[in-house]
């Protein structure tokens, strides 16, 4: 079977398993957006991309790390208590972060309560444990508790949007704190022992090492942050809350796909570790770029029926409409970008330069930053989508142009 068979089953598998969850938060964001109008929404959706960022900032590149360099070891002895220890520590360290973020940046800003409410959420977030679930191919007990948190989520949201028709921020950024506690309680039970609790200096001295090593790969995934969600906060600056809440519809569909993408990703690095291949396979990359732009091609072709469908519940206008279907049409561009590069990552990743991927990709980040600020500047907030791609594509043909300089690609 070839390689890209083998990566899109075990990707589609993690996809779909995660689907579980993301349908139903889909299904949920639909009465959040109703329940809380277009302007309020819109806000709402910067309360997300932050709570987004501060969870890469709590992982800090330690799933991937974990599983380039300890795979199925992580869930066994010694090794695992340390590797949970440190999630832990990450996790309050950020809190204290997204703390302090919450005082000093969004002092001022519609969202600061619900910055507060959603710190306990770093600690008791339902995916706390997958790491676990994946490095150690327990893919049942995934299954069980992202249908757990899907259980979970819709009941205690529909109680709170539905019945109890909650209009506030806060109070539904409180629900989701609480609807995420069975899947993480689900995960102590398997992967939670007493032994966590004895700390001594080799449990800091693992915490130390673990950072050092992971720096790089928090970076990269920091950086990662400068590509479309950058968007919104932009659009957040520059426009009236209209128009940002129109590109929040258009941009989570395109998150969540880019999220998807992530599951390719590490089913691409396990086959290659597997296989111990250090090419880029050009027959596997047109049958996989294809794969991608046939699941695309609805977003390009029916962009207001997919929002109509997707956001059924949210509050609709045609001037909203139109302008999240051009969002959604342009930002889907990404998905084929990413797909072009994923293999160059994979390899980047597996034969551990690292370094080179967070110069990469550091530099398409700054780029696209560049670009939009000054576009937006010059050719109006209406146009951001078309500079948030400047980075997708200069990011894309930086790893392409080292690939072919290293001859990594092969038929």
């Amino acid at each position: 079977m070839l390689a890209v068979f083998k990566n899109i089953k075990i990707g589609v598998f993690l996809s779909f398993v995660n689907l579980l969850i993301q349908g139903t938060a889909f299904l949920v964001q639909n009465f959040i957006a109703k329940n809380l109008g277009n302007e309020s929404y819109g806000f709402f959706g910067i309360l997300q991309n932050d709570y987004t960022i501060f969870c890469a900032l709590a992982d800090f590149g330690m799933t991937t790390l974990i599983l380039a360099f300890f795979a199925n070891r992580a869930v066994k002895g010694k090794l695992f208590t340390q590797i949970i220890q440190l999630r832990f520590f990450a996790s309050f360290a950020t809190a204290l972060g997204m703390l302090l973020f919450a005082f000093f940046i969004r002092k001022d800003h519609p969202v600061f309560c619900g910055e507060l409410i959603l710190i306990p959420g770093l600690i008791l977030q339902h995916a706390f444990f997958d790491w676990y679930f994946t490095c150690g191919a327990f893919w049942k007990q995934l299954l069980i508790s992202k249908i757990l948190h899907a259980i979970s989520y819709a009941s205690v949201m529909g109680i709170a949007l539905i019945y109890l028709k909650l209009e506030s921020i806060e109070a539904i950024a409180f629900c989701m704190v609480l609807a995420a506690l069975p899947a993480w309680a689900f995960g102590v039970s398997h992967a939670f022992k007493k032994q966590i609790f004895t700390i001594s200096k080799r449990t800091f001295r693992f915490i130390h090492l673990m950072y050092k090593a992971a720096f790089p790969y928090a970076l990269a995934s920091l950086a990662s942050f400068a590509y479309l969600p950058i968007g919104l906060y932009f659009v957040d600056y520059f426009a009236p809350p209209s128009l940002l809440s129109a590109y929040n519809y258009a941009n989570k569909l395109i998150v969540l796909a880019s999220g998807f993408m992530v599951h390719f990703i590490s089913s691409s690095l396990i086959s290659l570790h597997k296989q111990n291949d250090s090419k880029v396979h050009f027959k596997d990359q047109v049958i996989f770029v294809f794969f991608i732009t046939l699941c695309s091609l609805p977003i390009f072709l029916f962009p207001q029926k997919i929002l109509s469908l997707l956001f059924f519940a949210a509050n609709w206008t045609p001037d909203v409409l139109k302008y999240s279907a051009f969002v959604l049409q342009v930002l889907a561009c990404s998905l084929i970008f990413q797909a072009i590069r994923m293999p160059c990552i994979s390899l980047l990743l597996k034969e551990k330069f690292i370094w080179k991927y967070v110069l990469l990709i550091s530099i398409g980040g700054t780029f696209n930053i560049i670009c939009c600020y000054l576009g937006i500047s010059y050719f109006g907030v209406e146009n951001a989508p078309l500079f948030v791609l400047s980075g997708d594509i200069l990011f894309t043909l930086l790893l392409i142009i080292d690939a072919l300089k290293n001859k990594r690609f092969v038929l």
